[in-house]
């Protein structure tokens, strides 16, 4: 019971019907005034203009002591009247309308207070079992004498009326009540019928089935809102869960290679039979593999964070001919050791909207590929020039370039060409082409792979061009 009065059915459902039954009370006692004063008050104005036309008669003389014949053939063609005055401070009624002689209200109209000597009033009286309607009128005449014009009206069987109308409110409230309960419970089980269901599909949704989606209700409503966002949520839930099974497959796979050299290193070094040189070189040569574990790392945990959108970018207007030849002078000794001429052209002043970091990393990427794979005596090409609305990168080089069934999986993660290709003993981590493929894309930028006629690989790559 206890669980089932928490449920938001039935709070909806119990505030629905106090505030209904709040409404409903008010309406009825609303609407039971309105009718009873209704009633109570539909002659009020045939007795006022009664009482004003039987003031105008009383006027006619200075005194109404005596009343004239005219004058009580007047009144009396008036009828329900009853004038009452004061003589010798007594109160008196001195005129009575033939239909009041045998009305039992006359002895209590006749000698009842006077409420106000100067404006008149109203009075519901019960006489004879029925009830009155009392209209009274003070008036002084010429001569100072004080009285009081009061007329009658019979309101029939107001009793009996009000009496079924409050049998039928008080009949239909709790009918209406208990309908509209009902009603609203059913309604609420109508309108939280889709968060059962999706309930239930969200029990069913586990690491495993990530790719299920919440069944959408067909329409614009919170419910349809409120499954948008948790498939959305499921969405980002899902990338983020397939970026960690990538890292955790990319990683073992990865560093399965450097951690066996690695150990087959320490295990030979652990003997003690090397000569200082020896041991030296066998330092030299781990270091080498810490680093290049080092850099995997770095690399995958980029990828990673890539994967799940939490590497927001700066995005600035910058000027990409400066940025390739800083990047040029930062490889020019490693090309100068490696023997490879490296040639940087730009065709005057072009301007992009990017991250600096990242564009950075980009050009880097393509440079430490291209000359990984250019033999000794090679030349690499770095070429930024804008081509009618936008900006072109050009990175080529001399070396062996790409198969052609290489082409479409050369930005894949951790793929390699053939790696005899490559003319120097520094594999990398197989990510650098990845990375510069979503630097290139998160910046809405195109990026290719191709071979030139005269031989070597060419990378291009294609910016929106931001004015200068």
């Amino acid at each position: 019971m206890a669980a089932f009065t928490r449920t938001l059915r039935f709070r909806l459902t119990a505030w629905y019907s106090v505030a209904l039954t709040i409404f409903m009370v008010s309406f009825t006692l609303l609407a039971y005034g309105l009718v009873r004063r209704s009633l109570l008050h539909h002659h009020d104005g045939s007795l006022q203009n009664i009482a004003n036309q039987t003031l105008r008669i009383l006027s006619e003389q200075a005194d109404c002591e005596h009343l004239t014949p005219e004058q009580q053939a007047h009144l009396g063609q008036i009828g329900r009247l009853l004038l009452i005055h004061e003589d010798q401070g007594k109160r008196s009624a001195f005129f009575l309308s033939p239909e009041m002689q045998v009305n039992p209200l006359v002895p209590d109209l006749s000698h009842a207070t006077w409420r106000h000597l100067h404006r008149p009033w109203f009075q519901t009286l019960e006489g004879g079992g029925r009830p009155w309607r009392v209209y009274s009128l003070p008036y002084r005449t010429q001569m100072g004498r004080q009285g009081v014009i009061r007329v009658v009206e019979d309101l029939g069987e107001i009793g009996p009326v009000l009496s079924a109308l409050r049998e039928i409110l008080l009949l239909l409230l709790p009918a209406g009540l208990l309908f509209s309960a009902a009603g609203g419970y059913w309604l609420a089980g109508r309108a939280l019928a889709p968060v059962e269901r999706v309930t239930a599909m969200a029990r069913e949704i586990e690491a495993k089935s990530l790719g299920l989606r919440l069944p959408h209700p067909g329409a614009d409503c919170e419910i349809g809102r409120l499954v948008d966002t948790l498939n959305h949520m499921m969405d980002r839930l899902e990338r983020a869960f397939e970026a960690m099974k990538r890292f955790t497959a990319d990683a073992s796979h990865e560093l399965r290679t450097p951690l066996a050299n690695l150990r087959g290193l320490v295990d030979f070094v652990s003997r003690g039979t090397l000569t200082r040189e020896e041991l030296q070189e066998e330092m030299t040569s781990i270091g080498e593999e810490v680093g290049r574990l080092s850099q995997i790392v770095d690399d995958l945990l980029l990828m990673a964070r890539a994967d799940t959108d939490r590497l927001p970018l700066r995005m600035e207007p910058l000027r990409l001919d400066e940025l390739a030849e800083y990047q040029v002078e930062a490889f020019a000794l490693r090309a100068e050791e490696a023997a490879v001429e490296l040639q940087f052209e730009a065709a005057g002043p072009v301007s992009i909207l990017g991250d600096e970091r990242w564009i950075h990393q980009l050009m880097s990427n393509l440079l430490d590929n291209a000359l990984k794979y250019t033999p000794t005596g090679g030349r690499i090409q770095l070429d930024v020039r804008p081509v009618a609305d936008r900006v072109r990168l050009t990175v080529e080089d001399t070396g062996p370039g790409i198969p052609p069934e290489d082409l479409e999986r050369i930005f894949e993660r951790f793929y390699r060409c053939d790696a005899a290709r490559s003319h120097a003993n520094a594999p990398g981590s197989g990510l650098g082409l990845a990375i510069a493929a979503w630097i290139a894309q998160a910046h809405q930028a195109t990026l290719r792979a191709s071979n030139r006629p005269e031989g070597g690989a060419c990378f291009e790559l294609l910016f929106p061009q931001e004015p200068v």
